[in-house]
Parts: C-alpha cells; structure tokens; sequence
C-alpha cells in the first residue's frame, strides 16, 4: 500500500506514529510545503525571544524521525490540490503523487486582510519558522524599536509581550471591544486587557480596526480609527504582525466530491474538510486531521477547532485507520492557553449560549464557569500578577548572577496557571460530564486542580 501525506505539522507526525505501529512495510510519503522536520508550532514566540532548545521546538527529533519511521520525506513541495478521482496529489509544478491512501493534515494558513499597503515589506504574520525567526532578525539587527500587532488573540497577544520583553514599543489593535474575544467573554476579556496593558505598557486598541498601512517601501505607520467613527490617526512603526486568525487549506479539495463543513442554512463554509469518527472524509480513501479537518467534538458535533491538542489526537486517530486498524476519535477538545507571563488566561469549552455561569475568586485567580440546562459548557479563568519571593537554593536560579534585576526575574517567579490546569478543568467537566457540585468548587477554589484530574479523588479529597 502507498500512503500520502500532505502535510508536515503535529497532525501529520502523530499519524506517522500511529501508522508505523500497525504498518511496518507500506510506503509512507510525507509532502511538506516548508523546508524544516516537524516542529512545535505553538512556541514562534519562544522562537523570537530564541528560548527555545532545538530539542524542544523539534520535538519528535528533527530528520531522524523520518528515519526510524521509514518515512519518504519531500520538504519543500507544497501541494495545489488533490484528484481523488485518478487518485493523485498535484505538487505546485505540476508533479503528480499517485496514492492508495490519502491523508490531508497540511493545517491552516494564515489570514491577512486585503488593507491598503498590506504588500509594504516590514508587515508579516508569525505563523511559521521561517516568519519567526525573520522577526528576531529583524529586532536584534535594531531595524524594529516599535510594532503594531493587528489582532488581539492568543497568538497576538502572545507575540505582544515577547517583543514588549525584547525592547520593544507595542501597540496591539483589535476590532472587538476586548482581547482574546473568542477565549474570553467580556468581563473577563476586559479584565485580561486591562492587566496587561498595566503590567506592561503596552498600547491596547480595543474597538479599533486598521485603515491602512503607510510607507514608501517599509511600513513606517498604522491608520486605524475607532468603530463606527469616520477620524482616524496613525501609530508610528518599524513592523507589522498581522495575527487576524487562521483559515484551512480546504482549497486543497475544491474541484472534488469531498464535502466540506457548511452552513446550511447560509450555504457558506464555517469549517474545514468534514470528517467522521474515524477522521474518513467523504471519500473512504482520503482522510484529514488537524486545524484543515472539522471533526467531531467531546459533545458529538462537528467542529472546527485550530488547536494543538486536537490536531495531534485526530492524527493519532487519522494513522490508525490509515493503516486498517478501526479506532474512533473520542472527540476534540477545545481547551486553550495564552503562554503570557504577565498575566494568564484560558478557557475551554463554550460560552456563547450559556443560560448561568458562576465565578469563583481565589488568590489571584478569577475562574468562571458557564452552565447549559445545568450543565458544564465551558469555563475561563484569568490569573493576575502575584509575584513571589525568589527562591534563592533553586538551582536554577544559581546559573544567573546574584541580582536579577531584568524582566527574566518576573518570569522565573511565576507560577502560572496554564494549558495544564485548562486541560484538567475540561477533561473533568466537560469530557468526564462531571457536576460543579459543592466538593469539585471547593477544590477549584483552594486550586487543587491535579486533584481533579483523578475521579477517585474527586469526592473524599476534601472531606
């Protein structure tokens, strides 16, 4: 059998995995658009602050994965489309790739508006390695002093604190009228947003949408202005990261009988290339995973959810079958994290149609939970500076000189309340369908979130 691959992200090499444990012999392609082993695709701001081991931002160990997993890789070899009638994958050039099995798990790109001056050299996205690492060059080199980041959500704000911790002079603009809109709702969006912006200085344009971009052949400013208002203004800028949300490669099937996620009643995409349980599409012989693929979620709907954790359990899933071994996909999980220091938000979930929600305040922590018919639909959590005594016998702490007086001192004391603690939270409320009784709020409220991540200690934990 001849497998394809198209695609070379965290969906593609958990299914490479997962193949290689059934299917010893079969022929394994991997087409990949870029020219780099599979790497962290969640760490491009470690990769512009350059904190980054290459071990860690590698993490399934760079060409020697492709090598003990037998694996034909092509880098450099972006696919146009697929014919899945003649059962081939067309190269940009025009080589074709026949197959037996298919698998498309080439993600999602990143969206840039068509705003005037957007082709002005200095504005970028910070999707992939090369964005990243362009970035850094660009900071360290002393070119940027200043930076407008279009688009206030995870990825965004993110890149916001590293360049403001790099030296950097930020502005962050975004169109609704609070950061992380679709992590956050409004009390805690704003909350999240006004913190940061305190901590940091940062310049935070909630309510606020780009006009254009000015420059003769670097961009040089921003025009933005308020929504609804006709008097606009311009922000001084050395560059441009343009962090307006990501859209699937579901150009990929256009021309085909591959169904894609559609509304219905509007007859207009909302998602990506539309799988089953077994992350089969329409055609048994093609299948799709990751941020390209809308799969079915925790609560058995059909979801396009663009994230680290669901990406590589649809491909685990996706090698399984392409190998022949049946195995259904228990259901995505949406729950996320911001990776900022200053201050911590997640969520996971939804929150949209809830009818209640709760919050429960502890520390320095604000979690809030939302209920659908008096159930779980979702939580958020914010966590606000709090910073620590340094423990000063942390070996760690040894390394540096005895007075750390840079922002690296904030950021060795925080504890932080990450993409652990949210996953915790979902997999106990909304995968595991447990209650916000009095026992499971009390934990949350003295933090004992591991706590929660085991069912049998749910109960007699605290009483």
């Amino acid at each position: 059998m001849k497998v394809v691959i198209v695609g070379n992200g965290p969906a593609a090499a958990s299914a490479i995995e997962a193949f290689r444990r059934v299917d010893k012999e079969s022929e394994l392609i991997v087409l990949s658009a870029e020219k780099h082993p599979t790497y962290a695709p969640n760490c491009m701001e470690n990769v512009i602050r350059d904190d980054i081991l290459p071990q860690a931002l590698f993490y399934k160990g760079g060409e020697k994965f492709y090598e003990e997993h037998k694996v034909d890789f092509r880098p450099g070899k972006e696919v146009e489309r697929i014919d899945n009638r003649r059962k081939v994958v067309i190269v940009k050039g025009g080589e074709e790739v026949s197959y037996d099995r298919c698998l498309l798990a080439a993600g999602a790109y990143a969206f840039v508006p068509p705003i005037d001056g957007i082709e002005l050299s200095g504005i970028t996205t910070a999707k992939t390695l090369d964005e990243a690492r362009q970035i850094r060059e660009w900071v360290v080199s002393g070119r940027v002093k200043r930076a407008v980041i279009v688009g206030g959500g995870p990825i965004g704000i993110e890149d916001a604190e590293t360049l403001h911790h790099m030296g950097v002079q930020v502005s962050v603009v975004e169109i609704f009228d609070r950061v992380l809109p679709k992590m956050l709702d409004h009390e805690m969006g704003r909350l999240y947003g006004e913190t940061l912006r305190k901590e940091t200085g940062i310049s935070i344009y909630t309510d606020h949408q780009v006009v254009a971009f000015h420059g003769k052949d670097w961009v040089e400013a921003v025009e933005i202005k308020r929504r609804g208002s006709d008097r606009s203004f311009f922000i001084e800028t050395d560059m441009v990261i343009v962090s307006t949300g990501v859209r699937p490669r579901t150009y990929l099937v256009e021309g085909t009988d591959i169904k894609i996620h559609m509304d219905k009643k509007l007859g207009r995409p909302i998602g990506g290339i539309l799988v089953d349980e077994h992350q089969r599409t329409s055609d048994p012989d093609v299948f799709a995973a990751g941020d390209i693929a809308s799969g079915i979620d925790v609560w058995g709907n059909h979801r396009w959810i663009a994230l680290f954790p669901p990406a590589q359990q649809a491909g685990y899933v996706a090698g399984f079958n392409l190998a022949g071994r049946e195995v259904k996909n228990p259901g995505l999980v949406d729950y996320n994290a911001v990776k900022t220091r200053t201050v911590t938000a997640g969520s996971g979930g939804l929150f949209e149609d809830a009818d209640d929600s709760i919050t429960v305040e502890s520390g320095n922590y604000l979690i809030k939970v939302f209920f659908l018919e008096g159930k779980v639909r979702g939580y958020q959590f914010v966590g606000v500076p709090k910073y620590p005594r340094l423990n000063r016998n942390n070996p760690l702490l040894r390394a540096f000189t005895p007075k750390i007086k840079t922002w690296e001192e904030k950021v060795l004391a925080d504890k932080g309340f990450g993409l652990e603690a949210s996953g915790v939270l979902f997999h106990f409320f909304l995968k595991l369908k447990r209650t916000m009784n009095e026992v499971s709020k009390e934990m949350v409220e003295r933090m004992l979130i591991r706590a929660l991540a085991n069912p049998s200690q749910d109960v007699p934990l605290l009483v």
